[in-house]
């Protein structure tokens, strides 16, 4: 029979494809014809199941139901007789027995008594409830039925599962015999058919294994001339094509990713921020840039329409969105940017269209210029600020030396010329400060430290404005404490500390209160300069020591001078490795501190 086996394998290499298949079809008809028998079995089990179980719910339920009365009034002789008629009457039925609500058996049908292990078992919940349980008579289900919803006691009945194994058993045997057959007649079929098929097809799903782990020139040899060979010439035809379309693409690949990181890079490093939408303005990529700009994530970012992050809808934009014909326009416009936040910013958006797969996409560079346009703003202010400070003096002076001019009386002349020199005297004032920036500005200059009296610095401070403290019309108190020495530029810090004196004066109103004192500390010695005036709002104070900064730097501002005094002490004091501070409440004046180290021989 080998031989014959053999014989038939070589023969069925030059069988169609379609003769081949009838054997697997015979195949699977043997294993459909199994499936079949055991899903009979089961639906066969299923259903004596079935069968059985409603018909010891119907007894149950028929006992509970004549149960009523008997219990209601303590018959128990009509219960025992119900019990037992239908255990003789129903040869499915193993033992009926009643409880009370408490759980103490009535009636049973138990020759040797109540089985201590049926107590409690199989509680009645709702209706009906049921339980497989083990017995040394084979499998029993237990089935309970409530009386008067559980307040009179429960029904139980065993029905003997045992009829429903027999049968299955009888079925189980019959049916392992005819499976046995069919895999006896099956399984020569499948060998026979199996081994002439799958030869080929195994051999062409190598040939695909080795082709898809990258040998493109691999190719399948298969001889026969039936289906499969034909299928594995146009296999190796395929693969041939498709290694070269493989290359090709490859090569278009590594230039397409290549040309993308370049790209990226560029995206990336742009300091600019890039967008690109939808042709309904919806945004679809953004650049890290951007994300500053917007100061937002890029999740919260892309999908949002363009027009979400302008503070008012630009016409032009509008237009230019809705024209017809977008591929060669441009769109370059200074806008008012809102972040998600409500930042408000300044920007200049420059846009074009592109066609991107039959589709209008739109680019913008979004270039944030909210910093130069303050940094414009503040020069503007600084030059206007300058001018009229610069300007003011020169006019009192030119004035008063023209009326000295005419002027006969000597007293009168000598006055107007008094008055030129206050105005000339103001004039050097601010050229000495602009003086003092500039030389900041390049090469700090050096200073000479030494051994000195702070008291001595207050002192020397107030007498170059005694001019300004008398006619100033303000309370001016010295409180000096107990000196210290201090390393320090005795005129430096002279003239650091009269710009915290005029910066008090020019903010104090008439009638006000200025205090200069001292004070000490582990670190070094404390100069304070307190006033009554307006007071610094807490946003400005961190920007009040910066050159040329104002809390009002417009030129209708009511308080004069050139923004330079802070940012001149503030200079001074850094150079002598102090610290200069500021305390503030609007409406309650300010106090301003500066602290100087003390001489290193703390004894002096």
């Amino acid at each position: 029979m080998k031989n014959t086996v053999n014989g038939l394998i070589a023969n069925f290499d030059n069988f169609s494809i379609r003769t081949q298949l009838i054997f697997n079809v015979v195949g699977i008809i043997l294993i459909l014809g199994v499936l079949m028998g055991s899903y009979l079995n089961v639906v066969q089990t299923n259903m004596m199941k079935t069968e059985l179980n409603e018909k010891g719910i119907s007894i149950t339920r028929n006992l509970a139901e004549n149960s009523v009365n008997p219990i209601l009034t303590d018959n128990q002789v009509r219960l025992q007789w119900l019990v037992e008629t239908i255990k003789k009457s129903e040869p499915d039925v193993v033992y009926v027995f009643i409880i009370d609500e408490n759980g103490e058996a009535i009636v049973h049908t138990f020759k040797g008594g109540f089985p201590t292990d049926l107590k409690g078992i199989n509680p009645a919940i709702g209706i009906t409830s049921t339980l497989l349980l083990d017995t040394e008579i084979g499998s029993v289900r237990d089935i309970s039925y409530p009386i008067l919803d559980g307040k009179a006691g429960e029904v139980h009945v065993g029905m003997s599962q045992e009829s429903i194994r027999s049968t299955v058993d009888k079925f189980t045997v019959s049916l392992a015999l005819f499976v046995l057959l069919l895999m006896i007649v099956g399984s020569t079929v499948a060998y026979i058919a199996g081994s002439v098929v799958s030869r080929p097809i195994i051999e062409l799903k190598e040939g695909v294994k080795i082709f898809g782990e990258g040998n493109l020139d691999h190719k399948v040899s298969i001889q026969s001339r039936n289906e499969i060979g034909q299928l594995a010439t146009s296999f190796n035809d395929m693969a041939e094509h498709l290694g070269y379309l493989i290359k090709a693409k490859e090569k278009a690949t590594k230039e397409i990713l290549d040309t993308r990181n370049y790209l990226t890079k560029i995206l990336s490093g742009s300091l600019d921020g890039i967008i690109v939408a939808d042709h309904m303005g919806k945004i679809e990529f953004i650049n890290e840039a951007f994300i500053q700009i917007a100061e937002s994530g890029k999740d919260q970012i892309i999908g949002c329409d363009i027009y979400s992050f302008l503070k008012e809808k630009d016409e032009d934009m509008k237009s230019f969105f809705n024209r017809q014909d977008n591929s060669n326009a441009t769109f370059v416009h200074e806008l008012n940017f809102i972040t998600p936040a409500g930042k408000l910013k300044s920007v200049i958006l420059s846009m074009g269209s592109v066609e991107y797969r039959n589709e209008i996409k739109y680019v913008a560079v979004v270039k944030d210029i909210t910093e130069i346009k303050k940094l414009e703003q503040t020069k503007s202010n600084i030059i206007s600020n300058i001018s009229h400070e610069l300007r003011t003096p020169l006019n009192i002076m030119k004035g008063y030396v023209e009326i000295a001019i005419d002027e006969q009386s000597d007293d009168r002349r000598n006055g107007y010329l008094q008055k030129s020199l206050k105005a000339l005297e103001r004039q050097n004032w601010m050229i000495q400060d602009l003086l003092e920036v500039a030389r900041s500005e390049g090469e700090i200059e050096n200073i000479s430290l030494m051994k000195t009296n702070v008291n001595n610095v207050v002192e020397m401070a107030c007498k170059l404005l005694n001019g300004k403290l008398q006619s100033s019309g303000i309370d001016v108190v010295t409180k000096p404490a107990v000196d210290r020495f201090v390393m320090a530029d005795p005129e430096k810090l002279t003239y650091a500390l009269t710009k915290l004196i005029e910066n008090a004066l020019k903010f104090t109103d008439k009638g006000g209160y200025v205090e200069i004192g001292t004070s000490m500390d582990d670190e070094g010695t404390v100069i304070y300069v307190k006033d009554t005036g307006t007071g610094i709002p807490k946003e400005h104070q961190v920007h009040i020591f910066d050159k040329f900064y104002q809390v009002d730097g417009s030129s209708t501002r009511k308080y004069g001078g050139n923004g330079l005094g802070l940012a001149i002490a503030k200079n001074i004091i850094d150079q002598h490795k102090g610290k200069l501070w500021v305390e503030s409440e609007p409406g309650k004046g300010s106090t301003f501190f500066i602290k100087v180290p003390y001489f290193a021989d703390k004894s002096l």
